[in-house]
């Protein structure tokens, strides 16, 4: 049975990392092109332009993976471990950390196209983009409620 000590401190933790990846987009935003204005990468423009449809791509691509392969996650049967945590905060911790770290990815990919061609545009979309999919994802206290009573009528 999972308690409401145990419900609290999972999501407490799961809060908190959902909190440093948030925090990292924003210094995405502000700190990169502050620290790295004088910095010049010679990247052909026509490379750059190829490179940037493919990163939107992916970033597409990877929002509908995530949200797929986390409810994937969720849904399957829980398996035995030697931990402590109930079995239905561990699935819903690994399933966010899934989805969140794949979200952050989208960021990167900001990041990475702003660091090729100098292009606030790209960084800020696909910041915006991570941040708003991640938002999606904030961690729930009823999700893990059902989780856990769908683990109980299982067996």
């Amino acid at each position: 049975m999972l308690t409401g000590q145990e419900l609290e401190k999972g999501m407490s933790m799961l809060k908190i990392i959902w909190a440093a990846l948030a925090m990292s987009l924003i210094m995405y935003v502000f700190a990169v092109p502050l620290l790295l204005r004088d910095t010049f990468i010679d990247f052909p423009p026509e490379a750059y332009g190829e490179l940037r449809l493919a990163m939107y791509g992916i970033a597409l691509a990877t929002i509908v993976v995530t949200w797929y392969m986390r409810r994937l996650m969720l849904k399957s049967a829980p398996k035995p471990t030697k931990s402590r945590q109930h079995p239905a905060l561990q699935r819903y911790t690994s399933a966010m950390i899934f989805a969140l770290a794949m979200t952050e990815t989208i960021g990167l990919f900001g990041l990475i196209l702003y660091l090729l061609g100098k292009n606030h545009t790209d960084l800020y979309l696909l910041t915006a983009l991570a941040a708003a999919t991640m938002t999606l994802y904030f961690p729930r206290k009823e999700e893990v409620i059902d989780l856990a009573e769908k683990f109980a009528r299982r067996g």
